[in-house]
Parts: C-alpha cells; sequence; structure tokens
C-alpha cells in the first residue's frame, strides 16, 4: 500500500503502473541471477541478453497502460541507433542499471523508471531487487523507500559545507585529492547511488563518465524532494526536453552544499 501522499498525488496512476513494471522486471531478475553472461559493449559496458528482456517486460506495463505515448528506453534506443527527436513528455527506462554487478553476483543493480511532463521529470521509482526494496519519488509528494512491510519517507543528507565528515558514494575508491580522507560508501549503480543520498545514506556523489538521461532521470525527482541537486561534471542541470541523451559526469549533493562542490570539482 502507498503512503498517503503518493496515493493522492496527481500523479499516482502512473506512479501505480510505474512500480508494477519495476517489481515484475525486478523479480524476473533475480529469477534469472547467475544463469546469464555478458560481453563487452562500446566503451566497456558490459551488455547482456537480460537487459534487452527486460526492458520488454517494463516497455509491455508501459505501453499496455499508456498506448501511444513516447518513452526513452536505453535497449531501444541503443538499438536503433537514430538521434533522439527531442520531447517535453515521455517516459525513460533503464531496465538493468548496473549490468556488470548483476552478472558478476554484486547486489548494486536497479530497475528504474521515470516519466518526463513538460520538460521536467515529475515521478521516478528505482527498485532494488536484491534488497527487495523500491524508492519511490513524486513531485511534491516526497521520496519514499518502500519495503514489503513499511514505507519510509526519505530526508537525505543534511550536508552543508565540504568536510572530512563527508560521505562519498561511488562503485570504486577514487584517489582524487577532493575524496581524501572522505567515508566511502560503496555502490554499483548509478540509480542506487543516487538513492544512497535520498536516504541519507551518503553526502554527495561525483563521477566522470557518460551517463543517460534514462540513469539520471528517475534519481533527479528523488534528489528534488529530498532538498538536493543533480548536475553534470560542470553543475549544469539535464535538460530533458532537449535532443541531447548524454552527458558529461555527475554531481549530487545536498542542495545547500551543491555549489561549493561544483566549484571544487570544478576549480572555479
Amino acid at each position: 500500500m502507498l503512503p498517503r501522499e503518493l496515493a493522492t498525488s496527481p500523479w499516482a496512476p502512473r506512479l501505480d503502473v510505474a512500480l508494477a513494471a519495476v517489481r515484475a522486471a525486478g523479480a524476473a531478475l533475480m529469477e534469472l541471477r547467475g544463469s546469464i553472461r555478458g560481453t563487452e559493449g562500446d566503451g566497456g559496458q558490459l551488455k547482456t541478453s537480460i537487459d534487452l528482456a527486460a526492458e520488454g517486460w517494463v516497455l509491455g506495463f508501459l505501453e499496455g497502460c499508456f498506448p501511444g505515448e513516447r518513452i526513452l528506453a536505453e535497449e531501444r534506443f541503443d538499438r536503433a541507433g537514430e538521434p533522439w527527436p527531442g520531447a517535453r513528455t515521455y517516459w525513460t527506462v533503464d531496465a538493468l542499471d548496473g549490468t556488470r554487478s548483476y552478472v558478476e553476483g554484486f547486489d548494486g543493480f536497479c530497475v528504474q523508471v521515470a516519466y518526463v511532463d513538460d520538460g521536467v521529470p515529475r515521478l521516478g521509482v528505482i527498485c532494488a531487487p536484491a534488497a527487495g526494496t523500491v524508492y519511490a519519488a513524486a513531485e511534491a509528494a516526497g521520496a519514499w523507500l518502500l519495503a514489503r512491510d513499511r514505507a519510509v519517507r526519505l530526508g537525505g543528507s543534511r550536508a552543508t559545507s565540504l568536510g572530512p565528515e563527508l560521505r562519498f558514494v561511488d562503485s570504486t575508491r577514487s584517489s582524487a585529492p577532493i575524496f581524501e580522507g572522505l567515508t566511502f560508501v560503496e555502490c554499483g549503480s548509478v540509480g542506487l547511488k543516487i538513492c544512497r543520498l535520498a536516504e541519507d545514506a551518503a553526502d554527495i556523489y561525483v563521477k566522470r563518465f557518460q551517463p543517460k538521461l534514462w540513469d539520471v532521470a528517475p534519481g533527479e525527482v528523488l534528489l528534488r524532494e529530498v532538498g538536493a541537486r543533480l548536475g553534470d561534471y560542470g553543475g549544469r542541470s539535464f535538460d530533458y526536453a532537449g535532443t541531447r541523451t548524454h552527458y558529461d559526469g555527475v554531481i549530487a549533493a545536498p542542495a545547500a552544499l551543491y555549489p561549493s562542490l561544483v566549484a571544487a570539482v570544478t576549480g572555479s
């Protein structure tokens, strides 16, 4: 059962479908775990047949319930090999974020879906199948951890300044000077790293790689609802209404800390 804030949100009908989709795909991923091997794709990104199968499962829910609505889905986009034409209203789907963790037996993988309306992500759901939990957020309805028997409203980190007490989340430790002395929180997928900030298990996430809109749209909703910010490696907002899908890096932090973190990262 959803908490009242989510259940009475204007986004509730879409949220219900998104939750059903990620939970079903997550259950299927757990059932097949250990039976799938991956192959190295472009840029060293691991790909498996289950990436495509999981996406088909999620798309079946969304297209069945909302026929004709535009969807930006990772595998479909990559296989089409055509530029994203841009849209102001659409779904994003990343049906297996953290494929390497999935294949190699770690828990840092997730299924994530977002709904973008008028160029702004309005709802996001991130299912962590190995933990049996789902993170869900809708505009003005808060960010929540939904477990089997409870719903917990997330408050995010309250860090306000750079200092040795900060916790940074990533899949591997960084030797960059900005992270020296900080507490390292290990996590695999992009979506779950963002969840760590939303649930106050980490304070900052900084990574120089090539995130895509489907990587960050669900987490953007969670972070906004807990008073945090998310941008590219220069601190610029992601453009959900344009034709660009791939970006340069990620910076995420509580709103009060974000400007100083961006300045420290960029040297500005």
